[in-house]
C-alpha cells in the first residue's frame, strides 16, 4: 500500500484566488520510503492574487515561465498518480472495478482537497475522497499527550519544528509535502 501526500501553493487563501503550484510524493506505507515525486507550477494571473501570498510563496515570474495550464496540470498529475492507484473501488453506475490513490496532506481536508477537486472540475479524479489529514492527526496527538507542551500554533512549519523536523524552503509545495510525510511518520511513532 502507498500514500500520495500532496500540497498546493496558492495566490491567496480565498477559493477565488488561483492555485499556483501542485506537488506530491508517493510513499511506501510500510517503509516510509519516497517512491516518486511530482511538482508542477501552474499558469495563473498574478492580478488575481494577494501580493502577500505571492511573497510568502517566493513567486518569481522567471520560475513560472515553464508553468503548465490547469488542464495540462490535471493530465500530468493523473499520469503521476496512475502507478500509485492502490484502493480498489466498484463503480455504482457500471458495477466495474477501478482503483484510486490514497491521499494525504496537511490541512488537506479544508484547503488542498477542495482545490484539487476544483482543478479537476468534471474530469475524473483518480483519488479516494477519504483524505488523510495530518493536521487532524497532529491535533489528536496533542490531545492524547496532554502532558506535552503545545506549540504556539498548528502551522505545518511550527509543528514540524516542535518535532525537530527541519527542511529549508517552506512554502514550496514539494518541500511542504515532504515535511508533511515526515511529520506523519513521526506522529505514528
Amino acid at each position: 500500500m502507498r500514500t500520495v501526500f500532496f500540497d498546493f501553493e496558492t495566490g491567496g487563501v480565498l477559493e477565488t484566488q488561483p492555485s499556483i503550484q501542485l506537488a506530491a510524493i508517493a510513499v511506501d506505507d510500510a517503509t516510509g520510503e519516497e517512491l516518486d515525486h511530482f511538482e508542477q507550477k501552474i499558469k495563473f494571473d498574478p492580478a488575481k492574487c494577494d501580493p502577500k501570498a505571492l511573497e510568502i510563496n517566493h513567486y518569481n515570474p522567471e520560475a513560472w515561465i515553464s508553468a503548465a495550464s490547469p488542464g495540462e496540470t490535471v493530465a500530468k498529475f493523473s499520469r503521476f498518480l496512475f502507478p500509485h492507484l492502490c484502493i480498489e473501488m466498484v463503480s455504482a453506475r457500471t458495477g466495474r472495478p477501478y482503483s484510486v490513490a490514497k491521499m494525504a496532506g496537511y490541512n488537506a481536508l479544508t484547503f488542498d482537497w477542495p482545490r484539487l477537486k476544483s482543478l479537476y472540475g468534471q474530469t475524473f479524479l483518480p483519488c479516494s475522497y477519504h483524505v488523510r489529514d495530518v493536521l487532524q492527526r497532529a491535533m489528536w496527538w496533542f490531545d492524547e499527550h496532554s502532558e506535552a507542551e503545545r506549540p504556539k500554533n498548528l502551522k505545518l512549519g511550527t509543528v514540524c519544528e516542535y518535532f525537530s523536523i527541519m527542511k529549508p524552503g517552506a512554502h514550496d509545495a514539494l518541500v511542504d509535502v515532504r515535511l508533511t510525510a515526515a511529520l506523519a511518520r513521526r506522529l505514528r511513532q
